[in-house]
């Protein structure tokens, strides 16, 4: 059975897609930017813009019933691959080994410079 997740604390759907769907022990939470839950851009730097990402995949995590550090899968959508560098750095800092896997892929994006989704193992859950 699949079950929508879905926090007010997080950016909203731009579209007809869930934030997140859980299903069993696993949570998949949809595409994640830089925005505040008005839609709002939050940061200028790459940094500031992957940080505020990382923290809206964490808020739908919780919401979920996971955290970051449960996360098996993540896909990185990058405005530039000249990012990649600090990607890993701000990666490194706010995950935990073993790190989920991961693809990182370079794509336009309109306004910002960073994209996340992620698939979470939800302990308790099954």
């Amino acid at each position: 059975m699949r079950e929508a997740i879905q926090s007010p604390d997080a950016s909203l759907p731009a579209g007809p897609y869930s934030q997140g769907i859980r299903v069993g022990d696993l949570l998949f939470v949809s595409g994640q930017g830089p925005f505040d839950p008005n839609g709002a851009k939050i940061g200028e730097t790459f940094a500031e813009q992957c940080e505020a990402t990382f923290d809206n995949l964490g808020i739908l995590a919780r919401a979920g019933g996971s955290d970051l550090e449960h996360m098996v899968r993540l896909g990185a959508y990058l405005r530039t691959l000249d990012d990649f560098p600090e990607f890993n750095r701000i990666m490194q800092e706010r995950l935990t080994p073993p790190f989920p896997a991961r693809t990182t892929v370079p794509v336009e994006l309109p306004g910002f410079d960073i994209e996340l989704d992620a698939v979470f193992y939800v302990p308790g859950r099954g």
